[in-house]
């Protein structure tokens, strides 16, 4: 009996910082797991700061991708626990072990699941900083075998936190893998380049962990494997993930799953995918099928006719009075009937059998909808879909406005991502040169980081590569890095150039000043001086 309310039937499993037993609520009689932190630990601060972590992080979470917890205390002996939901399935850590890999469609339908239960904790201020198969349990609910609960909340951060800031080095517990003391926070062979140096994270360290999850899930291997921790943590930081051909030649991977998989692995935060919801939103557009092999719009729920018609006349809906009707209001009604017409076309009736020819124009309808909704990733997959349909509609004047609109400096990142990503598609598809002109000027231009590195892969995967000014875009490369490593990248990048013209942002880079006057000021550019010395000295003998 613990604390006169539960009752322990069994053991469910022992790891490094506690125990986890079957219990009972006694009053409802309902089953439950019951977690204990190990006597020995808790004298260690650091292990019931932990424990107490996991319990406030997930005490927070209302989110059915993420594991309840129900009650925590500390027992009269002094013994802390906390009370979670009794979760009858299989962790994903097992699942690999009996099978090795999984289909790439099973394993992002799995990463959806986590990436949701990301999404809420990044929204709600918290990184979870752990995310690997053994922290990801597959139950039956709702019909789905595969539906993913996110576990041990044990070393989450909450991103708005106060308090001092803990040690970059913790013991890692309980990873199957790699157990090594005195390593960065989270565990090695799924940490982000970010956390191997301790350096500041959000909520993309957990975006990384997740790639790595999902490379893992789909070749059998994770992208980096050494039992050497310093050189897996190094691996991380420097080395080139490898294709899945190199690792796995016989798994059928299709190209736009393992482009997702390797953005999401990217060394820099700023060049990763932005966020869970961009993620999902990426996922979501590979299953819908220009990649997926899956066919027809019907198929898909984005696309229903009853929801398409529901877009369509709502808006009528709240104008329209209840009056005899004007020429106005019946030009309206004909728009509405002929949209609705014209989407019921492209998608097929009502019923779910029925034939689904493909309307370039209906589904350009449906794009401009979406955006009227200010659903800019859905408008976005219609507009695609449309101009896989029928090029000439890349011409379409209110979709190159919708599309303006998400290219503001005001909209949210993932939006622009995903807007440079379809400018890319207008050049590709329709040998657009309005877009290619746009994507050129982010990528040699943009004072935003993130925008002018997304532009730059979206320019060089078009083949307008040679048309990008390197020279501006090293140039504000060098002026914005963050840290040292990223500005010393940007002077290799502009010795490379063999220019002169590169010369005055090399010599400009070698003195960074910062706070202070006079010799007061802080040169935050000295780690690269001599780096910057050299490429001047090479520029001038060429």
């Amino acid at each position: 009996m613990l604390d006169s309310r539960y009752r322990i039937t069994g053991v469910l499993g022992s790891g490094g910082m506690g125990c986890v037993y079957l219990a009972e609520h006694i009053s409802i009689q309902r089953p439950l797991a019951l977690k204990l932190l190990h006597p020995e630990v808790e004298d260690v601060d650091e292990m019931i700061k932990r424990f107490e972590r996991e319990a406030f992080a997930i005490g927070r979470m209302d989110h059915p991708n993420c594991v309840n917890v129900s009650d925590f205390g500390k027992l009269s002996d002094g013994t802390f626990y906390m009370v979670l939901e009794l979760l009858d399935g299989v962790l994903l850590f097992d699942l690999l072990e009996q099978e090795t890999r999984v289909d790439w469609k099973r394993a992002l339908h799995i990463g959806r699941h986590v990436l949701s239960a990301l999404d809420y904790a990044h929204d709600a201020g918290i990184i979870h900083r752990d995310v690997k198969p053994e922290n990801v349990i597959l139950v039956q609910e709702d019909g789905d075998p595969d539906f993913a609960k996110i576990l041990d909340f044990g070393i989450a951060k909450l991103l708005h936190d106060e308090a001092k800031p803990e040690s970059d080095t913790l013991l890692l517990i309980n990873d199957a893998k790699l157990t090594q003391q005195g390593v960065a926070i989270g565990t090695p062979t799924y940490i982000a380049p970010e956390q191997a140096y301790g350096l500041p994270i959000d909520g993309r360290a957990d975006l990384y962990s997740l790639s790595v999850m999902l490379y893992e899930m789909i070749a059998g291997v994770p992208p980096f494997d050494t039992h050497d921790v310093g050189a897996l943590l190094r691996m991380h930081i420097s080395e080139r993930v490898p294709r899945f051909a190199d690792v796995a030649p016989d798994v059928d991977v299709p190209d736009a799953v393992e482009r997702l998989i390797l953005h999401g692995l990217e060394k820099k935060p700023d060049d990763r995918i932005g966020s869970a919801k961009e993620y999902i939103g990426r996922i979501d557009k590979i299953l819908l099928g220009k990649d997926g092999r899956r066919s027809g719009l019907r198929e898909i729920p984005p696309f229903d006719i009853h929801r398409i018609r529901a877009l369509l006349t709502t808006r009528f809906a709240r104008v329209v009075p209840q009056k005899r009707p004007t020429k106005r209001m019946l030009a309206a009604a004909i728009v509405v009937i002929v949209l609705t017409a014209g989407l019921a076309l492209a998608f097929g009736s009502t019923g779910p059998d029925a034939p689904a020819p493909e309307e370039p124009y209906a589904v350009m309808s449906l794009g401009h909808a979406q955006a009227n909704k200010e659903l800019s990733m859905q408008a976005l997959i219609a507009y695609e879909k449309a101009l896989s349909l029928d090029p000439e509609l890349a011409n379409n004047k209110r979709m190159r406005a919708n599309v303006e609109r998400m290219l503001d400096k005001k909209a949210p990142p993932d939006v622009v991502d995903a807007a440079l990503e379809f400018l890319g598609t207008l050049v590709s598809t329709a040998g657009d040169q309005t877009a290619a002109d746009q994507l050129i000027d982010f990528a040699s231009s943009s004072k935003v980081p993130r925008r002018r590195h997304k532009a730059v892969k979206v320019a060089e995967e078009v083949g307008l590569s040679d048309r990008i000014d390197r020279l501006d875009s090293y140039t504000l490369d060098l002026q914005q890095g963050e840290t040292c490593p990223d500005r010393k990248e940007a002077v290799a990048n502009l010795r490379a150039l063999g220019s002169k013209k590169a010369i005055p942002a090399l010599r400009k880079a070698r003195n960074r000043p910062r706070g202070g006057l006079g010799r007061k000021r802080v040169n935050t550019n000295a780690c690269l001086r001599g780096s910057a010395n050299e490429a001047i000295r090479y520029l001038q003998r060429l």
